[in-house]
């Protein structure tokens, strides 16, 4: 037991993203008992075992399920109905799929009224907030979760000084759209997981037009999302960043049917 939860540790140390499948209950004949064990990771591999054979294909087939949908599911099998064949047990056994998730970590490039009422957002739907600002006294905690983390810097000299992964999230909402081309000129080759970019439509293309002027593939702008959150009609800060945290929900999700901003 002391292996497993050390080894758990360390996967979850170092980001990644698994299913545990856990035996909770078994009767009957059957490959493994209650408290057996497996991990399967997103990319179809695994460690551990439930027993093997048709009830392990069913089981890792389910956990791949559940890494997607990012809910945890319990389910029962009555072993009969799944092998074929000299080797069929006649037991059943109950399987728990927890999903594990690494650390959401959101940053914030711009400290306004938006900034903040994203970062409340944000923070109360399980993502760990940072934000960034070059202006001095802006950051009031009083305004922000806290939990959050504040950096007062220059915004190319913070992302020239980070490797945003998968476990990243990035919402791009400097003041007056001052900074907005420049961070998202330097994320964008990112392997983030999101990347959003606030301002109407007509800001938004006037820096898309100005990035592809200066080189920038095509493609790369494909998979930002901007403006910037659902198009559910927002107009106050509030309400732009549930927007933003309901596209992000989506993305996290893998919600392909909710609607963007046209772009």
């Amino acid at each position: 037991m002391s292996e497993y939860i050390e080894r758990i540790a360390e996967l979850k140390s170092q980001g990644k993203t698994f299913c545990i499948i856990t035996v909770v209950d078994s009767k009957g004949a059957t490959p493994r008992k209650a408290g057996a064990r497996a991990i399967v990771f997103k990319d179809g591999s695994s460690e551990g075992t439930v027993g093997g054979g048709a009830i392990e294909v069913e089981a890792f087939k389910v956990a791949l399920e559940v890494l997607k949908s990012g809910k945890a599911s319990l389910k029962h099998y009555e072993l009969d109905k799944l092998e074929t064949g000299a080797m069929i047990c006649g037991g059943s056994m109950t399987l728990y799929y927890e999903p594990v998730q690494p650390v959401r970590l959101l940053t914030i490039f711009g400290g306004g009224h938006v900034g903040r009422a994203l970062s409340r957002i944000a923070s109360e739907a399980g993502w760990r907030i940072r934000i960034i600002d070059d202006r001095d006294g802006v950051f009031d905690k009083k305004y922000f979760p806290d939990e959050a983390e504040f950096i007062t810097t220059n915004y190319l000299d913070y992302c020239k000084s980070q490797q945003f992964g998968e476990n990243d999230w990035l919402a791009i909402v400097t003041p007056k759209h001052k900074h907005d081309e420049s961070v998202l000129g330097s994320v964008i080759n990112s392997d983030a997981r999101y990347i959003g970019m606030m301002g109407s439509p007509k800001k938004v293309k006037e820096i898309k037009t100005s990035l592809l002027e200066k080189g920038m593939d095509e493609e790369l702008l494909k998979k930002v999302h901007a403006p910037i959150g659902l198009n559910i009609g927002t107009e106050t800060p509030g309400e732009i960043a549930v927007a933003i945290v309901g596209e992000m929900l989506a993305e996290l999700y893998n919600v392909n049917e909710v609607k963007r901003c046209s772009k």
